[in-house]
């Protein structure tokens, strides 16, 4: 068996559902003090995405490699979802959320992705993706140094923040750098390249909303408005002041706007 999802559980069960899918590399206890407010309304699930831990332990049970195979992930994903649940994305947890809930809706009872663009790089008819050449330099760092690579990678998180020194300590403090697993990190460098939800994106058919940071340096919200797929349950709200993490950088906002969305949109 492949290395399986490792989750945890914030508040009542009984309580509506939402589903967090975490990003590249970065572990579910970024999501903590996020899980733990909106658990005040929900029963919330985070997921780290495979191979991504900060457990010595749970690192040590799962010796076989991660799989990254996007439908593999996806039943991966919703054997240990809430059944029923709202599935809230962010970045590479976004488009992976994305391609569930187009072709697997019955499981998904409504999707919020955050800081993720349906194409993380440039393609045919796609041009606010991460430039090609771009993309694989920061490849090969990852491959020749993980360590150093996931540092950049965390920096240009930062990057737009109002306090990106802050912002970077506080996400490098959740990272456990001995736990890096390069498989995980290859892994998912190659679904964020080859993925492409455009499609799966107009096809939805259940409430979709997604939140974007206007300070982001790795996603491109000014052109996003003409090139992003459309659909009828459709919503798109942009972030002043935040950057790719509006869940640490303005909490409270985005808690008020992911709420009132699901509330809105929620079968009575």
């Amino acid at each position: 068996m492949r290395t399986p999802i490792e989750t945890q559980s914030f508040g009542n069960s009984e309580n509506l559902a939402v589903f967090i899918v975490s990003g590249w590399a970065m572990p579910k206890e970024i999501f903590n003090e996020f899980a733990e407010r909106l658990s005040e309304r929900f029963y919330v699930v985070v997921a780290s995405l495979p191979g991504v831990t900060c457990s010595e332990e749970w690192r040590r049970k799962n010796r076989i490699g991660p799989n990254y195979d996007v439908d593999a992930l996806t039943e991966q994903l919703i054997r240990v979802a809430p059944s029923n649940a709202w599935w809230l994305g962010w970045s590479l947890g976004g488009m992976v959320s994305t391609y569930v809930a187009a072709r697997r809706s019955s499981c998904v009872q409504g999707l919020i992705t955050l800081a993720s663009a349906p194409s993380f790089v440039e393609r045919e008819g796609w041009s606010c993706g991460m430039p090609l050449k771009e993309f694989d330099l920061f490849q090969s760092l990852v491959q020749k140094d993980a360590k150093k690579g996931l540092k950049r990678f965390v920096s240009l998180q930062a990057s737009g923040a109002k306090d990106e020194r802050a912002l970077t300590k506080a996400i490098r403090s959740i990272q456990n750098e001995e736990l890096i697993d390069e498989a995980a990190l290859t892994g998912g460098l190659y679904l964020l390249k080859s993925l492409d939800v455009r499609r799966e994106l107009a096809l939805l058919d259940l409430p979709n909303a997604h939140f974007y940071g206007k300070q982001d340096a790795l996603v491109n919200f000014a052109s996003l408005g003409a090139q992003l797929p459309h659909n009828e349950l459709q919503t798109v709200e942009f972030i002043d002041d935040s950057a790719h993490q509006p869940f640490m950088e303005c909490s409270e906002l985005f808690l008020e706007r992911v709420t009132a969305f699901i509330d809105a949109n929620r079968i009575r």
